[in-house]
């Protein structure tokens, strides 16, 4: 079980030292790029995004897996998405250590298996989101798929009405990814919430972020409930890692359909996919609670 202070000191270690290398061009092809002499790790240990994400294009190409087959307009891009074991909105590129970066990136099991011999690398996840065009709300399942290695990381999001923070772990593989931004506006909406002493229901809530978030609120109680049973797994995790034990008096967790849900609460999240149809949710918000909060 983690600590909160432990991601904390973890995300305190992805800051670079002064000696270490700066960040690579994006959007200029790596043939272009003077990068020959770069030195791929710092005398302080760490190595800097861009040169661990170099490594897996390097590995990609090998196995001519690219999109582009035009070496010649390969950029840093074509790599995928890096996501860091901890999520939080840096004002800087952020070094990486051993088993700190998850790549994600649609590649075969026998190019993933390789790319994960990169040190750094602990997991690679395909980007092939389920999650396009909905309008059910049972399509909050499996996202991506674990192709290679470990996929368990988390995200900090902050409170600052309470000057105080949630952290977000998850099997990312399994949930919607939601990336931490230095204004996000979900977060905020809650934030500017008065929930002190209300009956909260978080009818989408995922890993919990935001039933979490209304617990250091000050909400009486909070009703997590979603139909992705892996999602409502990482919720049990994050409540133990936020909060005292005492926390599971406030909560109840059920693994059910919205439309479907049988509750009363004061205050009703419906925080909906892209192209989810909002008015079936809505209408049933209504019946099951005194406000509906759109997220």
């Amino acid at each position: 079980m983690l600590s909160k202070g432990a991601v904390i000191d973890k995300l305190r270690s992805y800051k670079p030292c002064k000696n270490c290398n700066g960040p690579i061009s994006k959007t200029t092809s790596i043939s272009e790029l003077k990068i020959d002499n770069r030195k791929r790790k710092c005398d302080c240990g760490h190595s800097q995004l861009d040169d661990v994400m170099l490594d897996v294009l390097n590995i990609i190409v090998e196995f001519e897996e690219l999109q582009n087959n035009d070496l010649n307009a390969v950029t840093l891009r074509d790599a995928g998405t890096p996501l860091m074991e901890i999520g939080y909105p840096l004002k800087y590129l952020p070094v990486v250590s051993k088993d700190e970066l998850i790549v994600m990136k649609d590649v075969s099991k026998p190019c993933a298996k390789d790319i994960l011999k990169i040190p750094e690398v602990k997991g690679i996840i395909s980007n092939n989101s389920k999650n396009t065009g909905f309008n059910r709300a049972e399509d909050s399942g499996d996202v991506n798929a674990l192709i290679a290695g470990n996929d368990f990381r988390c995200d900090i999001f902050v409170l600052k009405s309470v000057m105080d923070c949630v952290v977000i772990c998850k099997n990312q593989s399994k949930v919607h990814i939601e990336f931490p931004r230095p204004f996000n506006p979900k977060i905020a909406k809650i934030d500017r919430l008065n929930l002190n002493g209300k009956v909260v229901i978080d009818g989408f809530c995922g890993s919990g972020t935001l039933g979490l978030a209304a617990l250091k609120k000050g909400a009486k109680k909070v009703i997590f409930s979603d139909i992705n049973p892996h999602a409502l797994k990482d919720v049990i995790y994050n409540l133990k890692l936020n909060f005292s034990k005492e926390v599971f008096e406030r909560i109840e967790i059920i693994n059910s359909d919205f439309l479907n849900l049988d509750v009363i609460g004061d205050v009703c999240f419906v925080d909906l996919f892209p192209h989810m149809n909002r008015e079936p949710f809505l209408n049933k918000a209504k019946t099951i609670s005194k406000q509906v909060i759109l997220i």
